[in-house]
């Protein structure tokens, strides 16, 4: 049988309204057809004004800059004065604008793209974490004044006890959970909440903030009126460029509504980097208003790459899936922009595959650190555009989950719970060929 006459019987098998749909230019017009290294760090195609392409292509260098001790102020820790960081540059955990390796080293000649977050328990009355004294909300391990020793003793390890089960048809799988270990000095570890984090790729960051609140406030439904088991709620949290309050967008927990705020709060939690958004008091600013600019359009007019082998017989059905088991639930697929600001951004038909609310996904994706309005088992639900790209981008190995413990796409379907609960069984129950299909699908993201 020809590939056209099975495409042809496979079109009849499949509603029209599942197999119409060419996600193919996942990020409208600011599509890149690039497809190495370089497709999520180049200018988008429709960045026409000259100036504006400009500061995206300088942002590039203040993405890529090492950040030394000469370079940096130092933010002041217990009275001591050297800064500590996760790492000394932005590159260096999201790997050419993709994922970081998923590990914790004590050297910094190691490269790694994990943090641990970390606070007292309870919340400030902002809602926000409580930060350990003389810690801050992330333990870093490095630091620009050598005579200051870590004695964190962090330690990442993995297990898969009680991790291991079989699908109906006899498949075998395993999955496994991270185990992490580490001091803070003058603390008991019962009085530390803390939660590992991995990197996420930046794809189409600028997008995300274009999707109307008013469209992401209607996918909420916090009393399951629908009876469908899922419900999804905003996180609202303190807006450091508009004031007040702002829907968040942007972290696993949702936790910066801007990506303004995003960029200032990775550059100075990150790395250690005051900028116009985070300061030290009585320190001048070390990223200028200029140089800040240009890093956020930097990120925010980067293109989106193109979705790939869209007409492929597997990742049509995968994609007839991807809806009928109800993953768009969560992941919707398609919405359109709207900014004034940003004429590039606006009115694009995009296909994140995000709702950008908060789902309790169960208590084995739990931890106990909230945030905000998050609590615990919250998070934001993850774009999926350019999942299947992020390995050809930063040649890193791929993993998922907010603390990269799934080692395949597979094994991060298998680790939802709570509202994804019925759409994990529904995988489980898919034929192996199926279950190929899907993740062939979303592999062409």
């Amino acid at each position: 049988m020809s590939n056209l006459l099975k495409l042809f019987i496979l079109f009849l098998l499949v509603p029209l309204h599942l197999s119409a749909q060419d996600l193919t230019q996942l990020g409208g017009d600011l599509t890149t057809t690039i497809t190495g290294h370089n497709g999520l760090q180049v200018a988008a195609p429709n960045v026409d004004d000259e100036i504006r392409r400009i500061k995206q292509l300088e942002g590039f260098q203040d993405f890529h800059r090492i950040h030394t001790k000469k370079s940096g102020l130092g933010v002041k820790v217990e009275g001591k004065k050297g800064r500590r960081f996760a790492h000394k540059g932005c590159a260096g955990c999201h790997v050419q604008n993709g994922k970081g390796r998923v590990r914790l080293t004590r050297g910094q000649k190691r490269k790694d793209g994990m943090v641990v977050k970390v606070s007292l328990r309870g919340l400030q009355d902002s809602g926000a974490p409580i930060n350990v004294p003389g810690i801050g909300e992330q333990l870093q391990r490095h630091n620009t004044n050598r005579n200051i020793k870590k004695k964190h003793r962090l330690r990442l390890r993995w297990t898969s006890a009680g991790l291991k089960g079989t699908y109906p048809d006899g498949t075998k799988y395993r999955l496994r959970r991270p185990l992490l270990t580490f001091r803070i000095k003058g603390y008991a570890r019962s009085e530390i909440i803390s939660s590992l984090r991995m990197t996420p790729g930046l794809n189409g960051l600028g997008l995300l903030e274009a999707i109307p609140e008013h469209v992401i406030l209607s996918w909420s439904d916090p009393e399951d009126s629908n009876n469908d088991g899922i419900s999804g709620v905003p996180q609202y949290t303190p807006d450091r460029v508009n004031g007040g309050l702002g829907l968040g967008r942007f972290g696993f927990k949702a936790s910066n509504p801007t990506l303004a705020q995003q960029t200032g709060a990775a550059s100075f939690f990150d790395m250690g980097v005051t900028n116009p958004l985070f300061t030290v008091e009585g320190e001048e600013i070390e990223t200028s208003e200029e140089n800040f600019e240009k890093l956020v359009i930097y990120q925010a007019l980067a293109g989106v790459p193109i979705a790939r082998n869209q007409d492929n017989l597997k990742v049509i059905r995968g994609k007839e899936l991807f809806q009928t088991l109800g993953c768009d639930d969560c992941h919707k697929m398609t919405v359109t922009t709207e900014d004034s600001e940003n004429p590039e951004l606006d009115g694009q038909t995009i296909h994140p595959f995000t709702d950008l609310l908060m789902h309790d996904m169960g208590d084995g994706l739990a931890d106990e650190r909230a945030e905000f309005s998050a609590s615990g088992r919250e998070w934001k639900t993850t774009p999926l555009w350019g999942i299947g790209f992020f390995e050809t981008v930063s040649h890193v190995k791929q993993n998922y989950l907010h603390d990269g413990r799934a080692r395949t796409i597979e094994e991060a379907i298998l680790w939802h719970g709570g509202e994804a609960e019925a759409a994990q069984d529904a995988f489980k129950n898919l034929s192996k060929a199926d279950r190929k299909a899907l993740i062939k699908f979303l592999k062409s993201l």
